[in-house]
C-alpha cells in the first residue's frame, strides 16, 4: 500500500475503536436501544443528503429493498444492539477484542456457502488461533461457568456471528449495490426498521433528550458510521478488500487505549494475551508476511 493508503486504513481502524468507547460514554445516559437507534438514524440522515447533493442514481425493487432488509439485520441491528447490550457487563476494550472474531467468524462461513472462499491451510491455522485468543480473553472458566456478569462476553460473540452472515449475504445478494448506496441503504432500512419500537417503547427518553446527550451521539455517528465508511469506500477504491482486514488489528488496541485513557479501565492479564494471540491469528489470515518469505519459483 501507499503511505496514503496507510493513513486511510490506521483511521479507520481508530474510527471503529472508538465506537467501543463511545457506546461506554452513552450508557451513562441512555439505553443500548436508544444508542443504537440514534446512531443509524443520525448517520442515515446524513447519508441520504449526501446522495441527493452528489445526484447518485439507483434503483429499488422489492427484491433489492428485502436483500437490504435481511442485510441491515445482519449487518447493523442485530450486531449494534448485541454489542450494546453486551458493554452494559463488559468493557469497551474487551468488547473490542472479542469483535475481532469477527475475521474468523467470516471467514469460517465464506468458506460454507461461497465457493470461491476456500478455507487453505493458512486460514484454517489463523481461525484456529484466533479463536484459541477469544477463549483466552474470556477465560477459559467463564466458559464452562457461564455467569450473569459474562453474559454479555457471549452477547458480543453473538454479534460477531451476525457480521460473518452479514459479509456472506452482501457477496451474495449486494453485488449489483454501489458501496455507497449500499451503506445509505442499510442504515436507512435499520431505521426504519427500528423507528415503530422507539416511539412506542422509548418515547419518554426521546422527550428527555437533551443537547449535551445528543452531542455525544451525533459524534458518535458521524465518526463510526458516516466517516468511517466514506473510509471504508477509499480504501476499498485504492488499495483493495485485503487490506481492510489490517483495520481489524488496528481496533482492539485504540480502543483500550481510548477506554484506559479516558475512563481509566484497566485490561486484564488474560485480555492482554488473548489479544496478542488474536492479533497473531489476524496476521496469519492477512497472509502478505508469509508470502514475502515464501521463495518465487524459479523458470
Amino acid at each position: 500500500m501507499k503511505n496514503k493508503d496507510w493513513i486511510l486504513v490506521i483511521l479507520l481502524g481508530l474510527c471503529w475503536g472508538s465506537s467501543f468507547f463511545f457506546v461506554e460514554m452513552l450508557l451513562k445516559y441512555l439505553s443500548p436501544f436508544m444508542i443504537v437507534y440514534l446512531r443509524v438514524s443520525i448517520a442515515s440522515i446524513f447519508l441520504i443528503v449526501f446522495i441527493i447533493i452528489r445526484g447518485t442514481k439507483f434503483k429499488l425493487s422489492l427484491k433489492n429493498l428485502f436483500n437490504l432488509f435481511i442485510m441491515s439485520l445482519l449487518n447493523n441491528v442485530f450486531p449494534f444492539l448485541l454489542i450494546t447490550f453486551g458493554q452494559q457487563t463488559t468493557t469497551g476494550g474487551l468488547a473490542s477484542i472479542l469483535n475481532a472474531n469477527t475475521s474468523f467468524i467470516g471467514i469460517l462461513l465464506a468458506s460454507l456457502f461461497l465457493p470461491l472462499e476456500r478455507l487453505n491451510f493458512y486460514r484454517l491455522i489463523g481461525v484456529s488461533i484466533g479463536v484459541l485468543g477469544v477463549i483466552i480473553a474470556i477465560g477459559y472458566q467463564n466458559i464452562i461457568q457461564l455467569n450473569h456478569d459474562d453474559l454479555g462476553k457471549y452477547l458480543i460473540l453473538i454479534a460477531t456471528i451476525s457480521y460473518g452472515f452479514a459479509g456472506v449475504w452482501g457477496k451474495l445478494k449486494l453485488q449489483n449495490f454501489t458501496p455507497i448506496i449500499a451503506a445509505t441503504g442499510m442504515l436507512t432500512m435499520s431505521t426504519i426498521i427500528l423507528t415503530p419500537y422507539a416511539f412506542t417503547m422509548h418515547l419518554e427518553e426521546i422527550y428527555s433528550l437533551n443537547f449535551f446527550i445528543l452531542k455525544y451521539a451525533f459524534v458518535f455517528a458521524i465518526i463510526c458510521s458516516v466517516f468511517a465508511y466514506f473510509l471504508y469506500f477509499k480504501i476499498l477504491e485504492s488499495a483493495g478488500a485485503g487490506n481492510l482486514l489490517i483495520c481489524t488489528i488496528i481496533i482492539p488496541p485504540s480502543s483500550i487505549f481510548l477506554n484506559a485513557f479516558i475512563l481509566n479501565q484497566m485490561i486484564t492479564f488474560n485480555e492482554c494475551v488473548g489479544l496478542i494471540i488474536i492479533i497473531l491469528g489476524l496476521i496469519m489470515l492477512d497472509g502478505r508476511l508469509i508470502n514475502k518469505k515464501t521463495p518465487t519459483p524459479q523458470n
